[in-house]
């Protein structure tokens, strides 16, 4: 009897058991949040940012930084794209507001390591530097369009220029290649409607199939799902990476001119009728005169040398019609590249941004208006902040050079709209990279 009563016990707790609602899988990190394209978020609200060209080996390694304007926790996912293998993780802490700072190779050291970062509170920023063989930097991006644009690259003798297209979601993406160069438009049918799996990345090298461009511009048309893409150009013994950006009527370069380097202002039009665009120089003097004016060909790159870069220059170029615009410097110093900057804001998150372990480093801002602007630069780091007031005339470049040793990064607030650009340098090279906007606006 005692038998049938367990076995009735037993029987009635499975039929139990199966009907209680089973608890919640663990959630992957993104799982469910793809959107159609990026893009949707402000700057000032983006919770997620992805990495695409983090890298460490035996003779390169990663200085991720982040800060952000409130408390907050970071939680990085590294994807792996071994089959079965699970990702790599890590977390930061920072202050209100705050930075911090961690090294690629003690999380893995695998080569290529693009991630993302998903942040508790904000607004929050990331920025990658990679360095040793070579100092490579650019800020990560929480937002893009849908088709973005690569002006500055080219494929000459003694250059490389590859494409990363990251994919940080669950589900499988699509995009298409196209090209202009300094011949036109370019037949690239086998880069249509590329795939690029969950949680992977891969990467289209232009040395083989668009040889000998002086100049090549190149664009990425997120077709379905999510990509990220990024561009590295590399010249002589030196690299850098920079993130593509939207068309636009106006751009602005803090750091259009470095000293030891050829530099120059790319211009991209990808459209079918010339552009007219008109570029005025700064200085900490002030602004040119006169503006120089260009023409650029339908679906052409033009390259335009930005003169006197050892007086360290800025330039506002806009055009009458929307283009895609990005300096690039080559020199003894190393290669630098970066896109142009179509928003001012009145705060800048800079990550990165160090003196410890580096030649120099140095922020640049422009202040393009006609009234001078007060601006407070402080160190972002785990002790909170400490800031130094500056004066920025009408019309001029500012150069700040920083030598916190403690510093991860900066905080750039200013009484009015400003654009913000850093620069690096050490012994694998130079990089430049654009700060990231807190609440944009659009340049007028």
């Amino acid at each position: 009897m005692r038998r049938l009563i367990l076995a009735v016990v037993v029987a009635a707790a499975a039929t139990v058991a199966a009907v209680l609602p089973q608890p919640e899988p663990a959630a992957e990190p993104l799982a469910g949040r793809i959107i159609d394209r990026p893009g949707l978020e402000s700057p000032d609200a983006a919770a997620i940012w992805y990495c695409p060209w983090a890298q460490a080996t035996a003779t390169r390694d990663s200085f991720i930084a982040v800060a952000s304007l409130e408390e907050s926790t970071a939680a990085f996912t590294f994807p792996v794209t071994i089959p079965g293998e699970p990702a790599d993780t890590a977390e930061l802490q920072t202050l209100a507001p705050g930075g911090a700072a961690l090294d690629l190779s003690t999380i893995a050291q695998r080569g290529d390591s693009p991630s993302f970062a998903e942040f508790t509170n904000g607004p929050s920023s990331v920025a990658v530097t990679v360095r040793g063989e070579v100092l490579a930097a650019d800020t990560c991006v929480a937002s893009g369009p849908d088709t973005w644009v690569f002006p500055g690259g080219s494929t000459l003798a003694g250059e490389e220029l590859t494409l990363r297209l990251f994919n940080p979601f669950p589900e499988t993406a699509r995009v298409t290649v196209t090209a202009v160069s300094d011949i036109g438009a370019e037949a690239l049918g086998e880069l249509r409607l590329v795939s690029v799996g969950s949680r992977s990345w891969r990467d289209v090298s232009f040395e083989e199939l668009l040889r000998q461009r002086a100049d090549l511009a190149v664009s990425v048309t997120v077709e379905d799902g999510l990509v990220v893409p990024a561009m590295v150009f590399r010249a002589g013994d030196d690299e850098d990476w920079w993130s593509g950006t939207a068309l636009s009527t106006v751009w602005e370069f803090p750091a259009a001119g470095l000293a030891d380097a050829e530099t120059a202002i790319v211009v991209a039009n990808p459209g079918p009728s010339e552009v007219q665009v008109s570029l005025l120089s700064y200085t900490e003097a002030g602004p040119e005169i006169e503006p120089t004016t260009f023409t650029v060909p339908p679906e052409s790159p033009l390259r335009i040398p930005v003169e006197g870069a050892a007086e360290h220059r800025a330039v506002r170029l806009s055009s009458d019609a929307p283009v895609a615009a990005a300096v690039v410097s080559v020199g003894e110093p190393g290669t630098a590249i970066t896109s142009g900057l179509s928003t001012q804001a009145r705060t800048w998150m800079v990550p990165g941004l160090r003196g410890a372990g580096l030649e120099s480093g140095t922020l640049w801002i422009l202040n393009s208006s006609e009234e001078p602007t007060t601006v407070t630069v402080s160190a972002l780091s785990g002790a909170g902040l400490v800031g130094e007031r500056i004066t920025i005339d009408p019309g001029s470049q500012r150069r700040v050079d920083v030598d916190d040793p403690d510093a991860v990064g900066y905080l750039v607030q200013a009484a009015d709209p400003i654009t913000v650009s850093w620069s690096i340098t050490g012994p694998g090279g130079r990089a430049l990279s654009v700060g990231a906007p807190v609440s944009t606006e659009t340049t007028p």
